[in-house]
């Protein structure tokens, strides 16, 4: 009977790991942006992080005024997180055709963001 549990346990845990594993990546990581010719900035934080809670209201209004200002979770989003060397969060990344051109580190003002929107590549 042991010898019967100890098989179908092999041959269950597998699958299961693999569903498992499967769900999880579903569930925690964000698809890669779709770039395109104009801009788009990544705001790297953390749910921890006073300064990042700060200017979570920021990006918001920025969102609904048309900027482009994606989320991106560094505890749910590790390979994105690596990909752009995130060392410190709040984080801005601007990004242009994909490629990094700009980058802020740390709390900062509507304004200081919205100037570094107003380049051609950020128009809205």
């Amino acid at each position: 009977m042991r010898t019967l549990i100890a098989c179908l346990l092999l041959i269950v845990a597998p699958i299961a790991g693999v569903i498992a594993y499967k769900e999880y990546r579903a569930r925690y990581s964000i698809p890669q942006p779709q770039w395109n010719a104009r801009g788009e900035v990544l705001f790297f934080n953390a749910t921890w992080c006073g300064p990042c809670r700060q200017m979570k209201p920021i990006v918001a209004q920025m969102r609904r005024q048309g900027y482009r200002l994606r989320d991106v979770d560094v505890d749910r989003n590790r390979a994105l997180a690596e990909k752009y060397s995130i060392r410190a969060v709040p984080t801005f990344v601007f990004l242009e055709n994909g490629s990094e051109v700009n980058r802020v580190s740390g709390g900062t003002t509507a304004e200081h963001l919205r100037a570094l929107c107003a380049k051609p590549a950020y128009n809205r």
